[in-house]
C-alpha cells in the first residue's frame, strides 16, 4: 500500500478513536496495523462545541487536509464537500443522509435485525447496550456500495469504518463519525467533560 500519510483518500480501512477534554475534542485516524495516527481531526472546544475541526495529515500530522464539523465537511481551501445528517423516526430505525456533492445521496442503514431493533426500541439503555454490542450501519444507495461504519463495543467510542466506493470522501466520513459520536452514542467520558464544563448541566 501507499504511504497512508501522503493521501488519506487512497485509505479503504480506518480506525477512529476519540479524547475529549474541557477545552478540545480529538479525533486520531489509524490504518490497519499502524501505531502512529495516519491523519488528526482537533477542535480547540468540549466534543459538543459548534467549532469546527480542522484534520491534519502528513509525516508530522501538520498537513492541513481539511475542516470537519457534525454535519458538514470542507476542503482545506474551504471549498464544501457535502453534508450528513440523521432524523429521528418512532419506533423505526433514524433516517441517516450522506449527501456528497458529485454522488447521488447515500442512505446509512443498521445492518442485521438485531442492529435495527435497537435503534428503532427507545426503551433500550443504549449506554448499556453500546457497551456490550458493536452497531454497525452501511451507507449505499443504488449507484454507489458507499461505506460502513462500526462502533466498536466497549465503554469508550471507538469506530471502524470500511469504505467500498474510492470516489467517498474520506472527510466527509469522519464529519459522519463526529455526528455518531456527538448524537447517538453513550460515552461516559462526555459526562465528565460535561460537568467540568457546566456543573448545571447535568
Amino acid at each position: 500500500m501507499t504511504d497512508a500519510h501522503a493521501d488519506l483518500g487512497v485509505l479503504t480501512e480506518l480506525t477512529v478513536a476519540v479524547d475529549y477534554g474541557r477545552a478540545h475534542t480529538t479525533f486520531l485516524v489509524h490504518t490497519d496495523g499502524s501505531r502512529e495516527p495516519v491523519a488528526r481531526m482537533h477542535k480547540d472546544a468540549a466534543y459538543d462545541h459548534s467549532a469546527a475541526y480542522r484534520v491534519f495529515g502528513g509525516p508530522r500530522l501538520d498537513q492541513l487536509l481539511g475542516h470537519v464539523d457534525n454535519f458538514s465537511a470542507a476542503a482545506a481551501d474551504r471549498s464544501p464537500i457535502g453534508r450528513v445528517d440523521h432524523r429521528s423516526r418512532s419506533w423505526r430505525p433514524d433516517l441517516w443522509t450522506f449527501e456528497q456533492h458529485g454522488l447521488a445521496a447515500l442512505e446509512g442503514e443498521p445492518v442485521g435485525l438485531a442492529n435495527r431493533a435497537r435503534r428503532s426500541l427507545p426503551l433500550l439503555d443504549r449506554g448499556v447496550v453500546d457497551t456490550a454490542l458493536a452497531f454497525r450501519m452501511h451507507y449505499r444507495s443504488a449507484e454507489s456500495a458507499g461505506f460502513e461504519l462500526t462502533r466498536h463495543a466497549g465503554v469508550r467510542a471507538t469506530y471502524g469504518v470500511r469504505i467500498h466506493d474510492p470516489r467517498i470522501s474520506r472527510l466527509l466520513v469522519l464529519a459522519c463519525v463526529a455526528h455518531f459520536n456527538t448524537y447517538s452514542t453513550a460515552d461516559p467520558r462526555k459526562a465528565v467533560v460535561d460537568l467540568t464544563a457546566n456543573p448545571l448541566k447535568a
